[in-house]
């Protein structure tokens, strides 16, 4: 799913922008996106700034690859 390509990314990149992850620009592909980010946001396993409003958004890992992976697998439904 997009949140499992977002880490995976994360894990061969530093840090992304949010439009580096929009390899295909359709209105679906950005909406389920920005989902994914905001989700990993609110688990804390990545980090996202913008310097203003309508600046580029960057995208930061904030824990370590097995860390991340022990917080997705607790949430994730059985």
């Amino acid at each position: 799913d997009r949140i499992n390509e977002i880490m995976e990314r994360l894990q061969t990149e530093k840090d992304l922008t949010f439009e580096d992850l929009l390899d295909v620009k359709s209105r679906k592909r950005i909406i389920y996106t920005l989902l994914a980010v905001l989700e990993l946001v609110k688990l804390r396993v990545i980090r996202a700034y913008q310097s203003g409003p309508f600046g580029t958004i960057r995208i930061f890992a904030s824990v370590e690859e097995g860390e991340a992976e022990t917080v997705l697998e607790a949430k994730s439904p059985s």
